[in-house]
């Protein structure tokens, strides 16, 4: 997905030959021209980043600089002002207010193509801390919630057990077995969850990768068939794969999630592809594409944490596993979806050296 990046000035001259360089370097761009624009475009752009001249007509970039860091949903985009006023009491005003960066007009594009850059890696980094100290956190908290229900719901599952089976009233039997299966599914959370504590540390060995993708796709195949649903699963994988670093069992589980929320994500008929590949990063990426129902933006931000789909499978702690292990790798996990338009996962690993 490329970076979002909002550029606002008053000034059509300048907002056209900066917006054409950030459209060469290969950003997705949205436009504003006073502070009142910016914020309506902050709302349904989301952008990355922010570009903003400070004298503008009806909100100059001061007032709605302000506006955005007093928000916990926006606070955290990177802005860079821009300026024709050169004075220090300018830049402290505007740094005091939340800014980044601030670049005086006249300005070299060049300067601005690489701010942008470094500020967008800068944010790319603390997002992924910011990810990394939640998940955390949340790894933590379940398995305390883990600990504590454990014996009480063995008793809870016992109990429901033997009044089954010594029940006579048909009534009384459908209420135990009512309890049973809720005890089942709540024993199922809890070995996700002891899965979760297992995985923690991986021990790294140079492996094959397509090895382990191709394992993980046979998985979901046996899976598929006991769904009740005609998926197709197409396979292409790199020849000769360079190796990797890897925990075979955590990668394989990891895939494996991934793949077993593409299924869920289907309702009855369609299609998962699963791809690796070289890219010019000098990465490797094993990309995941379903045709299922997709997701809005705001359900791709918050998928990998626990126990953000009704369903236990799939969203819950599967893919909050599968996040932690591809960081454990050194990896990186991206969503791309659309509601009704599917779901692309890529995964991002680096060769063995």
């Amino acid at each position: 997905m490329k970076p979002r990046i909002l550029a606002v000035d008053d000034d059509e001259r300048n907002l056209a030959l900066l917006s054409a360089k950030l459209d060469r370097d290969g950003y997705e761009l949205a436009t504003a021209r006073n502070g009142i624009e910016a914020l309506q475009q902050v709302t349904s752009f989301h952008p990355d980043l922010i570009i903003m001249d400070v004298m503008m007509p009806r909100m100059d970039g001061y007032e709605a600089l302000r506006h955005l860091k007093s928000r916990e949903e926006t606070r955290y985009i990177p802005v860079i002002m821009l300026t024709g006023r050169a004075e220090v009491e300018d830049k402290v005003l505007g740094f005091e207010v939340g800014a980044e960066d601030y670049i005086n007009k006249p300005y070299s594009l060049l300067e601005v193509s690489a701010r942008v850059k470094s500020l967008l890696r800068m944010r790319a980094l603390q997002t992924k801390l910011r990810e990394t100290e939640k998940v955390a956190a949340l790894g933590e908290m379940v398995d305390g919630i883990a600990h504590e229900i454990r014996n009480p719901l063995t008793a809870i599952g016992g109990i429901a057990r033997r009044l089954f089976e010594h029940e006579t009233e048909p009534q009384h039997r459908e209420y135990a077995q009512w309890i049973i299966k809720s005890v089942e599914r709540l024993e199922r959370m809890i070995e996700r969850i002891d899965e979760y504590k297992r995985i923690l540390v991986s021990t790294l060995v140079k492996g094959d990768l397509n090895k382990v993708v191709a394992e993980a796709t046979n998985e979901i195949r046996e899976f598929i068939e006991g769904q009740g649903k005609t998926i197709e699963v197409r396979q292409n994988l790199m020849p000769d794969a360079p190796p990797v670093n890897y925990d075979y069992g955590n990668m394989k589980m990891a895939l494996f999630n991934i793949l077993q929320n593409s299924v869920e994500a289907i309702e009855t008929n369609g299609v998962i592809t699963v791809e690796t590949a070289p890219v010019a990063d000098e990465t490797l990426i094993i990309r995941i594409t379903d045709n299922g129902v997709g997701m809005t933006k705001e359900e791709v931000r918050k998928i990998f944490n626990p126990f953000q789909s009704t369903k236990f499978e799939g969203a819950g702690m599967g893919l909050t596993i599968t996040y932690r292990i591809i960081q454990d790798h050194g990896g990186e996990i991206e969503v791309d979806s659309a509601k009704d338009k599917g779901t692309v996962v890529t995964v991002r690993l680096h060769p063995a050296r």
